[in-house]
C-alpha cells in the first residue's frame, strides 16, 4: 500500500499473542501489528485494499481519526491523495 500511494507509512509492531473469540470460540494466534499512516480522505480505499491483501477472510481493520497533528505532518500526510 505504500508503493501503491494509499498510505505513508506502516509501523510493523512486530509478533504478538492474540486471544479472541471469533464464532463463539476462544483462540489463539501469533499475529504482526501494523499502524498504517494515511489521510482520512483515502481511508476507504485503504479499507478495501488491505482487506484483498490480508490473509483473513475478516480482518479486524480499525480506525482513528487525528484531530490535531503537527503542521508537516499533516501536510505529508494530505499529500498522499495528490
Amino acid at each position: 500500500m505504500l508503493d501503491e500511494g494509499l498510505v505513508a507509512c506502516a509501523n510493523i509492531l512486530g509478533s504478538m499473542l492474540s486471544l479472541f473469540t471469533w464464532n463463539g470460540e476462544r483462540g489463539e494466534a501469533e499475529e504482526t501489528g501494523v499502524l498504517f499512516k494515511t489521510d482520512a480522505a483515502l481511508f476507504e480505499r485503504v479499507v478495501v485494499r488491505l482487506a484483498e491483501l490480508h490473509p483473513y477472510e475478516s480482518p479486524a481493520i480499525l480506525a482513528w481519526r487525528c484531530d490535531a497533528a503537527h503542521p508537516a505532518t499533516a501536510a505529508w500526510l494530505a499529500g498522499l491523495g495528490a
